[in-house]
C-alpha cells in the first residue's frame, strides 16, 4: 500500500502546506525528506501566507494563548474571551518574561533577570542572545529583518538602545547572519521612547518625544532594519499634543498598516471621562516616505472603566479594539493589581477579562497578534563580538 511518505517529492510541498502550521513540527521526524522540506526557505515562505493568525497575552510574566470573539458585536451579542493555553519556553519554565517584541511569528523576550532569548513558539526552538555589555531593564529592543517576511533567520536583526559606561546613548545591532553584536556609530534615537514598539515590514515603530518637554516634540520614531537608521514620522494632524496623556500606544493592523491609540482625560459637565481616539495609516507601510492618518474611532468611557491602555489590537472593518490595561494599587488599605482585557468600539464597551492579584507584577499586560512561522532557529549559536 502506498503511503504519503512514498509520494514523489514534488507533491509534498503542496500537500503539507495545507496542514495547520503548529502540527508541522511534530512531523519533522517522520523521515529525512520531510525534515529537509520543513527547513526549506521556499516551503517556509509558502506557509507564511496560509497560517491562521493567533493572539497571545503577556500577563504576570507568562505568555498565554487566548481567543477573543468579537464576531457577534455588530448584531448586539456580547464579546467573549477564552484562555486556550500557556506557551512555555523550552528549558525555561521558571522564566519571568518582562517584555516581548514580535516579528513574523518570532518573539524576542526580555526576562526579569536581564536575559534575552529569541523564541519561535510554533516550533519551540530558542536561542539565547549573549550581550556585548550587560543588559539592563531600561534597555529598548526591537526584532526585525531587512527582507519582508524572510524565511531565513540569517536575515533577522536585533536592535538594542542602551547607555554605555559613561551613560551616553548607544545603538547596537545583533546580526544573526554573523552571530555578532556591533555598535552603530553616530546612530542614536536621541529621544524618549514612551511605549512598546511594533515591527511592520522592515521597520520598527514607537511613539516618542524629544528630551525637551514641548508639545511639538512628539512623533512616531522609525528604525529601518535595512538601512539601520532612525527617522521621525508625523503624528495625526488632530492628535492632542498638548494633552496630559494617560497612554499612547502603537499597534499593527494586519501586516500592512499602523494604528495609533491616544487616551486622555477630559470633563463634561463636571464629570471626568476618559476619551480614546484611534487612527490608522491611510496607505500601506512602505508606499510613502511619511505617514498620513485617518481617525476611525472616538469613544468616551467612564474614567474607572479603562484607566490606562497598555496595548491594543484593532479590527479596522468592525471599528472595534481589544485593549489591555493595568490597575496598580499601592495604598495602605488596598494591596492588589488588576490585569484586564476590554473591548471598545462603536456602541460597545465591555470587559471580557478581569483578574485581581495580590502579587505585584513588574510587567504591563501586553497583547500580541501573530501568524505562526516555521523559521528555523539554530540552538544557541556562538556569539562573536566585533
Amino acid at each position: 500500500m502506498t503511503t504519503i511518505s512514498d509520494l514523489p517529492y514534488d507533491f509534498l510541498p503542496e500537500i503539507l502546506s495545507r496542514l495547520p502550521t503548529k502540527s508541522i513540527p511534530k512531523l519533522k521526524t517522520t523521515c529525512k525528506k520531510w525534515y529537509a522540506l520543513f527547513k526549506d526557505p521556499k516551503f517556509v515562505e509558502k506557509k507564511l501566507g496560509k497560517a491562521a493568525r493567533e493572539t497571545v497575552f503577556l500577563m504576570n510574566h507568562e505568555v498565554n494563548s487566548i481567543s477573543v470573539d468579537i464576531h457577534g458585536i455588530p448584531k448586539g451579542y456580547s464579546a467573549s474571551m477564552d484562555f486556550t493555553g500557556t506557551l512555555t519556553i523550552p528549558e525555561g519554565s521558571d522564566l519571568e518574561i518582562f517584555r516581548i517584541h514580535h516579528c513574523n511569528g518570532l518573539f524576542l523576550c526580555a526576562t526579569m533577570n536581564c536575559r534575552l532569548v529569541v523564541w519561535n513558539p510554533c516550533t519551540g526552538q530558542i536561542t539565547w542572545i549573549i550581550p556585548r555589555t550587560r543588559y539592563d531593564s531600561d534597555d529598548i529592543y526591537a526584532l526585525g529583518c531587512g527582507d519582508d517576511k524572510s524565511s531565513s533567520l540569517h536575515s533577522y536583526k536585533i536592535l538594542r538602545c542602551c547607555d554605555d559606561n559613561q551613560k551616553k546613548p548607544v545603538s547596537e545591532i545583533y546580526d544573526f547572519s554573523s552571530s555578532s553584536w556591533r555598535v552603530l556609530d553616530g546612530v542614536t534615537a536621541n529621544c524618549f521612547i514612551e511605549c512598546n514598539g511594533v515591527t511592520l515590514k522592515e521597520s520598527a515603530y514607537w511613539y516618542a518625544s524629544d528630551k525637551r518637554e514641548t508639545p511639538k516634540g512628539k512623533f512616531i520614531l522609525r528604525f529601518d532594519f535595512a538601512t539601520e537608521r532612525f527617522a521621525r514620522l508625523c503624528l495625526p494632524l488632530n492628535f492632542q499634543r498638548d494633552r496630559d496623556n494617560k497612554s499612547v500606544v502603537v499597534s499593527v493592523v494586519g501586516e500592512e498598516k499602523l494604528a495609533l491609540l491616544q487616551q486622555f482625560d477630559h470633563r463634561v459637565h463636571g464629570l471626568k471621562y476618559s476619551k480614546i481616539k484611534i487612527w490608522v495609516t491611510d496607505t500601506k507601510i512602505g508606499e510613502g516616505k511619511d505617514l498620513s492618518w485617518s481617525n476611525i474611532l472616538v469613544e468616551e468611557l467612564a474614567d474607572d472603566n479603562l484607566p490606562s491602555v497598555t496595548s491594543f489590537l484593532l479590527d479596522e472593518e468592525k471599528k472595534v479594539a481589544v485593549c489591555s490595561d493595568a490597575v496598580c494599587s499601592d495604598t495602605d488599605t488596598e494591596d492588589e493589581d488588576r490585569r484586564r482585557i476590554y473591548i471598545v468600539g462603536e456602541g460597545v464597551d465591555e470587559f471580557v477579562y478581569d483578574e485581581v492579584s495580590t502579587e505585584t507584577s513588574h510587567n504591563w499586560p501586553f497583547l500580541v497578534s501573530y501568524v505562526p512561522n516555521l523559521v528555523h532557529i539554530e540552538k544557541d549559536a556562538p556569539i562573536v563580538e566585533v
